[in-house]
């Protein structure tokens, strides 16, 4: 048997990981001197995103730590029949693929152990563990997945659109009077994941426009109708559904459309109302 190991910058949930069978390591956030372990085990996205919006400082957050990591690599190679394939964040983002790496080479048997490093996080990385889930539960072997795997990451795309520039500001990503101006001003910056880091792609004037954005983009990359396409919200159900709304009134081709809430990782940093799409683009 293949066991699958992710961490939570994957926004993959608990509930999630028990259907799929896999391991989802959540990883520590700290509010002041309070820390708690994401994706709920020890707070909730609701209850992350109600102390964010008051919060006069953002939180810290850390990798998932080599240990974890490691008791799950050891309680998955208990069975001789069984191998593990961990697939992390971003190594440009966080730790964790550091982390894994060394609890690799720390753990009962290194050569059933193999570990991919999404350069993405959120929705992006949800994709590919969705993918190689798909892919072990049809019979594929890790070599097998990891070689898809590695396909679908040489043509991924995730853009975004952040919604309030406070927490940009905060963050230390803009100054105080370009945020002011740009809230003002109804300025909405866009993001992207390429090369593993998360850059600026632009701005836009309203979140109407973000929209018509995606909507753009979508059309200058296809999609790979065989792969999900994935909307991601930080708290904000209603963006999303209408966001799902007008691509879906654009008529395109598109394959199916699955919804993530983004979780704490990426929400420390961008804040509440940030909008992600993510998807392969055709061959």
């Amino acid at each position: 048997m293949i066991r699958i190991v992710t961490d939570s910058m994957s926004d993959v949930s608990q509930e999630q990981s028990r259907a799929y069978h896999i391991d989802v390591l959540p990883q520590p956030i700290r509010f002041g001197e309070e820390e708690f372990w994401d994706d709920g085990v020890s707070i909730t996205q609701e209850e992350f995103y109600k102390r964010i919006r008051v919060a006069t400082e953002l939180p810290k957050t850390s990798q998932v730590p080599m240990v974890s990591f490691l008791d799950a690599f050891n309680s998955a190679l208990e069975d001789p029949e069984n191998q593990v394939l961990c697939i992390t964040g971003s190594s440009l983002l966080s730790g964790c693929y550091q982390s894994a790496c060394l609890a690799k080479e720390s753990c009962a048997d290194p050569d059933r152990v193999t570990v991919i490093d999404s350069l993405n996080a959120t929705c992006a990385e949800t994709l590919l563990v969705e993918e190689a889930v798909l892919q072990r539960d049809a019979g594929k072997t890790v070599a097998e997945i990891a070689e898809r795997i590695e396909d679908i990451k040489s043509r991924h795309k995730i853009i975004g659109m952040a919604d309030d520039l406070k927490y940009l500001v905060m963050g230390g990503r803009l100054s105080p009077l370009v945020g002011k101006v740009g809230t003002a001003l109804h300025i909405k910056p866009t993001l992207k994941i390429e090369g593993g880091v998360i850059d600026k792609a632009g701005v836009v004037r309203g979140n109407a426009k973000g929209r018509a954005w995606y909507i753009e983009q979508l059309k200058l990359f296809p999609p790979d109708k065989s792969i999900p396409l994935y909307i991601g919200g930080a708290d904000c159900p209603d963006a999303v559904a209408l966001i799902r709304e007008q691509i879906e009134a654009e008529g395109l081709d598109l394959p199916e459309i699955r919804e993530v809430n983004i979780g704490c990782l990426i929400g420390t940093h961008v804040g509440p109302g940030l909008t992600l799409i993510s998807w392969a683009i055709a061959k």
